[in-house]
């Protein structure tokens, strides 16, 4: 590798820069992919419980909505603290509630439902119909569609474009790693003739692919981590277009994409040393 530096060095960029933009695009997918998953979130259904229900219809109520698959999050709201939050909602007008108390409240005791996902959502919906103590069961059906869809083209298309985008970095690879050992077919010749076994031949080429394939992902990473800082402390900036979303931490997008470098990096850098290299012992 040293006597070889121009083409190590040639190999290492062009590992490098695939990497590299593998890398960036990555990011933003787990950055949009952390989006979604916060609009996936918000979902709520409402379960509004019929006038006269007791103490115990409430709390089998609670429980039957915890057994639910998807469920994330149960809070109750009883009358009595919905016509409270409706007070301090009208601030100073409040007092067009005055005639309201505890024996004329014409608020219902609730169930505010957190969704996991927009999925769960229409059998949560059914089974609370269900339910004898449940007046009525209210969700933005249009919203919760309008989600899933945007969740769904979302993850597909970054999903599409981080196989493609690594395949690309796979073929260029590949062919770099190609490169470099053909820069040497007169060298493997050489030590064919004089009598070294295949493995003998093989064993460097081999640790010169899995360390030019691991320099550039460490030097692709190092620049995706560079450049993804620099756009963390513009985020944090108020003043600054980048901080209306919600960038992840450096820990969040580093570990999978360092690992992806890894493994696309030293794998490839040794499977394509072993099939370029096979060619040339054929002598």
């Amino acid at each position: 590798m040293v006597r070889n530096r121009v083409m190590t060095l040639a190999s290492i960029g062009a590992i490098m820069a695939a990497l590299f933009v593998l890398g960036i695009i990555m990011a933003t997918i787990i950055n949009l992919d952390n989006i979604v998953a916060g609009l996936e979130s918000k979902v709520e259904v409402t379960v509004y419980l019929k006038k006269g229900t007791t103490q115990g219809d409430i709390e089998t109520v609670y429980n039957r909505i915890n057994s639910w698959e998807g469920i994330v999050e149960v809070e109750f709201i009883s009358k009595e603290e919905a016509l409270e939050n409706w007070r301090k909602e009208m601030g100073s007008k409040s007092y067009l509630l005055d005639g309201y108390n505890e024996e004329n409240n014409p608020l219902p005791d609730t169930f505010r439902i957190k969704v996991e996902r927009p999925e769960y959502v229409e059998n949560i919906v059914t089974n609370a119909r269900k339910l004898s103590a449940v007046d009525q069961v209210r969700y933005s059906a249009d919203v919760v569609r309008a989600i899933m869809s945007i969740a769904g083209t979302t993850r597909l298309i970054g999903l599409s474009i981080v196989v493609l985008l690594s395949v690309m970095s796979v073929i260029i690879i590949n062919n770099t790693i190609k490169l470099t050992v053909y820069s040497r077919r007169r060298e493997i010749n050489i030590m064919k003739y004089i009598g070294a076994t295949d493995w003998y031949i093989r064993w460097p080429f081999l640790i010169e692919g899995m360390v030019l394939g691991l320099f550039g992902a460490v030097l692709a990473g190092g620049a995706v981590a560079g450049l993804y800082a620099i756009l963390l402390e513009k985020a944090n900036d108020m003043e600054s277009i980048l901080s209306i979303f919600g960038l992840l931490p450096m820990k969040d997008i580093m570990y999978p994409v360092l690992l992806v470098f890894a493994l696309i990096g030293c794998l490839i850098g040794i499977s394509a040393s072993m099939l370029s290299i096979r060619k040339h012992l054929k002598v």
